[in-house]
């Protein structure tokens, strides 16, 4: 997996390194401020970012709602020295996946970060179940909306229309939805 690592010290930035590369991970760049870290963040598209709070330019959560507004990576996991229960609360409105405390070693920052990798994962599984879903729903629409077409223009039952669009389908060797969403375009229906 690739990080961004987000700090405005150079040491933090340095150490946090070394245990990301220890444990088989690559840096794929670094920032010293916010803007820097999402203008890296545009130009690798990491897995996840290492980011810190109180940077100069851009804070540390000005930079997180642009990348995750952006998906400009995975999860981002906040290093700070900032225990403060009111930050950590905005850094969770922003969908942070961990919050670590300044001085993190490995044996704090390598969990946090394999925690946040599972819970992405789940999460981005379910989001693409739900896409498929939704997509599978949109073509049932487009399917029942070209059958109905097809029953009021060709005088066909509403079995008819169903068999017409399925021999459709596998004559062209496309989806039902597909055959559905052509014919719809091709009656003049307005389609997503």
């Amino acid at each position: 997996m690739r990080a961004v690592i987000a700090d405005d010290e150079g040491l933090i930035r340095r150490y946090v390194r070394e245990i990301l590369e220890s444990n088989g991970y690559e840096v794929a760049g670094e920032a010293e401020d916010g803007m820097d870290a999402v203008t890296v963040c545009r130009d690798t598209r990491p897995d996840f970012v290492i980011m810190d709070i109180h940077m100069p330019v851009m804070t540390g959560l000005e930079a997180v709602r642009v990348i995750n507004e952006e998906q400009l990576a995975g999860f981002v996991i906040i290093l700070t020295a900032d225990r403060n229960k009111e930050t950590a609360e905005k850094a969770a409105e922003l969908d942070v996946m961990g919050y670590v405390a300044k001085p993190a070693d490995e044996n704090t920052l390598i969990p946090a970060i394999k925690i946040a990798e599972h819970e992405y994962r789940q999460i981005k599984g379910m989001k693409q179940e739900i896409d498929r879903t939704r997509e599978a729903l949109e073509g049932r629409k487009h399917i029942e909306r070209a059958k109905g077409l097809i029953m009021e223009r060709q005088s066909m039952t509403e079995k008819e229309a169903f068999r017409y669009i399925r021999k459709l389908s596998m004559d062209k060797g496309k989806t039902m939805a597909e055959v559905a969403k052509t014919m719809l375009k091709a009656y003049g229906e307005a389609v997503k």
